[in-house]
């Protein structure tokens, strides 16, 4: 139960820090470039590859651990 009160603080998290990784990305851009456009479709793919891994990297740390995956497939013989 106390994994599932983490969760909402580690999604919250991951937007905040996916937004940061975007907006500096798209500053970055927009110094080189003196553009605005481009500047604004770099920094919302970034967002959105910076949120998808997060998403994954969430999903992989509280995703059910199957047991079966521990087991031996033969049992060993001693």
């Amino acid at each position: 139960m106390g994994t599932f009160l983490d969760l909402p603080r580690e999604i919250a998290t991951a937007l905040f820090f996916a937004a940061a990784i975007g907006i500096g990305a798209g500053a970055l851009v927009a110094g080189r470039t003196q553009r605005l456009l481009p500047a604004l479709y770099v920094a919302v793919g970034a967002f959105l590859v910076a949120l998808a891994s997060f998403a994954y990297a969430i999903w992989r740390n509280h995703r059910r651990h199957s047991r079966r995956m521990f087991r031996p497939l033969v049992p060993s013989r001693r």
